[in-house]
């Protein structure tokens, strides 16, 4: 069994996560005397708002731009706007247009508007991470996030006890659509985590209507027979593409397609749709193929994540796998029965094959 392997059960065993958790802590402070210097914050020029009155559009612009800038407050000449809303619920409007239109202005959770005399008076809530608020220490009790996968990790720590886990992100880097998909990528279908409203927590639940313990069991479950499959194959000399190739060709080799899907949807286990119906059952449909590869791919220490897109007019799942900080794409699914024309493809060279239309603006997520 290699460490990492070791590594992986040990992260899906809840009580022994949760522990590692607080060792994780207590490891991530120097071991010296010596005073830690607080990180420094280059602080956003503020931007220059209009001294007349704005229209809509002019709010929506001055909304952007002090959201960019992390701005806590503005004052705004609203003297001249006709409200069809009445003046607070038309100026949180334009908020959520800002962040509809400007998905990577979500580290703004709130606004609260007062308007008096024809003046608008609007402050913003920002998640801490984005105003440099950990600079003068990690707030006790929460655990410290720098990556995506350290997000992942954090939540998987999770697994089997529903509720919440406190967390510090200390990468400002790291955009709220990417830690909320990393935190999508940790459940492996089971358990649904999400970003708090703040950005301060990890909210967990289960995602199929079963006990939490229940979906941490059936996680628990699909790495056990996934860690016997990759101690099979897998051996501590293999080159990281190598490794990538023999669990790739092990689940397009031994896993059907569940056709119930199209069929007798009514009737298709749950588990045909996550890794446990591949690993124990060798039936799957696209979502059961890629998390199954997922978790044989995790086990073994590779980087990857799961890909959600349309191939062929209709709902598709793939694989994003890093190897030697290059990043590939595998479709196990459409390869079942062996062969590899879909196994670490580029991007260009998925568009040659034709059919698949994904978010490729979200790759590569390697070194964050």
């Amino acid at each position: 069994m290699t460490s990492v392997c070791k590594r992986w059960l040990c992260l899906l065993t809840a009580l022994c996560l949760l522990a590692l958790c607080a060792c994780g802590q207590e490891a991530s402070v120097p071991e010296t005397d010596e005073p830690v210097p607080a990180e420094e914050v280059t602080p956003t020029p503020e931007p220059i708002m209009p001294d007349g009155p704005v229209d809509g559009d002019g709010i929506y612009d001055c909304f952007a731009r002090a959201m960019t800038a992390v701005i806590p407050e503005v004052t705004l000449d609203v003297s001249k706007m006709t409200w069809e809303y009445g003046a607070e619920n038309d100026l949180r409007n334009i908020y959520y247009t800002v962040l509809s239109d400007r998905p990577e202005l979500k580290y703004t959770y709130d606004i609260q508007s007062t308007v008096t005399d024809g003046t608008a008076v609007c402050a913003f809530s920002y998640m801490p991470y984005k105003t440099g608020a950990y600079a003068a220490g990690i707030p006790e009790g929460s655990i410290p996030l720098d990556s995506l996968r350290a997000v992942m990790d954090a939540a998987q720590s999770m697994n089997g006890t529903a509720g919440r886990l406190s967390i510090a992100i200390t990468n400002p880097d790291l955009s709220v659509e990417s830690i909320q998909y990393a935190l999508a990528q940790a459940g492996y279908g089971w358990i649904c985590y999400d970003l708090s409203r703040d950005g301060t927590e990890i909210l967990a639940g289960s995602s199929v209507g079963m006990t939490m313990e229940d979906c941490a069991a059936g996680i628990q479950e699909s790495f056990t027979l996934g860690q016997a499959v990759v101690e099979e194959l897998v051996s501590e000399d293999m080159a990281a593409r190598e490794m990538a190739w023999v669990l790739y060709d092990y689940i397009a080799r031994n896993v059907s397609y569940d056709f119930r899907y199209y069929s007798d949807r009514a009737n298709m286990p749950y588990e045909s749709t996550v890794a446990l119906g591949a690993l124990r059952d060798g039936l799957a449909i696209c979502g059961g193929y890629a998390q199954a590869y997922q978790t044989l791919l995790d086990l073994a220490g590779i980087e990857n994540y799961t890909v959600s897109g349309v191939s062929q007019g209709e709902y598709h799942m793939w694989n994003y796998v890093i190897i030697d900080g290059t990043g590939y794409y595998c479709d196990p699914t459409a390869q079942r029965g062996g062969g590899d024309s879909r196994f670490l493809k580029t991007a260009e060279e998925l568009d040659a094959i034709g059919g698949y239309e994904w978010d490729r603006d979200r790759w590569p997520y390697s070194g964050l």
